[in-house]
């Protein structure tokens, strides 16, 4: 019984960990563009769904997905935002102080949810998975060192765009509504290199319907065979506010070796720059053609991400 209210005492004297309302808007965007680029995810989720405002019926904050850490400060009359996670199907840090760390994840824990992942910056996720992966299932995977990258050379990619493909196959251009059919093998076949399972054993009906709804929101793009077969794809995975992040970037088997990759890349990035310019991108730190084919393009690091996949 000592125990428990000593550690309800710390709980109260410490910092505070609740959902985010519309009050703490200002102080959210804040800390979503102090790094913008590491911070797509959560930032364009915010786009699209807001904050909500408090519950009155139950004189408790209202759900939702961002989780902020508060403490006194002596300059302040409220309690200031000092750290963020967005937690919903997946766990994604904002920024978390060490001094932070366990309240949030004791936070977590007391929900009892599951997520289906715990990612982005490195710094954050993993002293935060280590306090959760005693109580959280095994995990299916676990990637520490994730570079993030930003394509920086805008001179050098046209010119690699421009080297001739080989004969029969497209430039690449924005996937349509009819291309769905020809790009699901595609789609498919990089995701179950990336995760090492196919998409289809699982969710067959919902990944389809992503496939489908990532077209349809002009977020494909992809090069073509004679055959209309898709022999080169990549998806902006996240785009908001003149960023995006690509994933999928896929060529096919039979045609790797060649020194595809870096031309449909490039021209993919050009295809891409006048809607997003920023253009982004992480990669596990042991695929190293992937890394080399981003650094030929004029992809930079500029930190680490990392992913638990549960």
């Amino acid at each position: 019984m000592v125990k428990f209210w000593a550690q309800r005492a710390d709980r109260m004297n410490g910092p505070t960990v609740r959902p985010l309302t519309v009050e703490d808007t200002d102080a959210l965007l804040e800390m979503i563009h102090d790094s913008p680029v590491s911070n797509l995810f959560p930032l364009e989720h915010y786009e699209r769904i807001g904050l909500p405002r408090p519950s009155f019926l139950t004189k408790m904050h209202s759900a939702s997905p961002f989780v902020g850490v508060f403490e006194d400060t002596p300059d302040e009359e409220f309690p200031v935002l000092r750290g963020c996670v967005w937690f919903g199907v997946n766990i994604v840090p904002l920024h978390l102080e060490p001094r932070h760390v366990p309240r949030v994840a004791d936070y977590i824990l007391r929900t009892r949810k599951r997520p289906a992942s715990v990612f982005g910056p490195a710094e954050f996720v993993m002293p935060l998975w280590e306090l959760l992966r005693g109580t959280f299932p095994t995990p299916f995977d676990v990637r520490p060192h994730q570079p993030l990258l930003v394509q920086t050379d805008l001179e050098g990619s046209p010119r690699i765009a421009e080297r001739a493909s080989a004969p029969g196959l497209s430039r690449v251009r924005w996937a349509d509504e009819e291309d769905v059919e020809a790009l699901v093998p595609a789609s498919v076949s990089m995701f179950t290199e990336e995760v090492g399972y196919s998409p289809l054993s699982r969710d067959p009906e919902g990944y389809l319907r992503r496939v489908r709804e990532t077209v349809r929101s002009g977020r494909t793009v992809l090069a073509t065979d004679l055959d209309g077969d898709v022999i080169f794809k990549t998806d902006l995975g996240l785009a908001t506010q003149g960023m995006c992040q690509l994933q999928g970037v896929w060529l096919a088997p039979r045609l790797r070796g060649q020194g595809l990759s870096e031309s449909f890349l490039a021209q993919a990035c050009e295809l891409i720059r006048p809607r997003f310019p920023t253009i982004s991108l992480y990669v596990n730190d042991y695929n190293s053609p992937a890394r080399s084919l981003y650094k030929a393009v004029g992809f930079e690091e500029i930190g680490a991400f990392s992913t638990v996949l549960l």
